[in-house]
């Protein structure tokens, strides 16, 4: 632990029943039940302080290589809403979108 302390998370993975309750509450903000990676359990939400200033920035140069990304739509700029706390297991989800094509 660089910093002494877990990575901490204010989301992981999340039932569909879960999901739904958090679409009805967030609007578009929250994926639909079934197609959020939460359900599938490649995707965190991180508190605060874990993407932001010293820790935000070993998050973001050492992520990759445990296999974790903040995806390119959730990134300012990015075609989705900018969302700096959710970061997703790429291998697990690069599989799943090969397994759908």
């Amino acid at each position: 632990m660089v910093f002494g302390e877990p990575i901490c998370l204010s989301s992981g993975y999340r039932t569909y029943e879960e999901q739904a309750a958090l679409r009805r509450t967030k609007g578009a903000v929250a994926a639909p039940a079934g197609l959020s990676n939460h359900g599938w359990g490649l995707a965190v939400d991180l508190c605060s302080d874990a993407y932001a200033g010293a820790r935000g920035r070993w998050l973001a140069k050492n992520a990759g290589a445990f296999g974790w990304e903040n995806p390119a739509w959730a990134r300012k700029g990015g075609s989705g809403f900018y969302e700096p706390w959710h970061w997703e297991y790429v291998p697990g989800r690069d599989a799943i979108e090969v397994a759908q094509r």
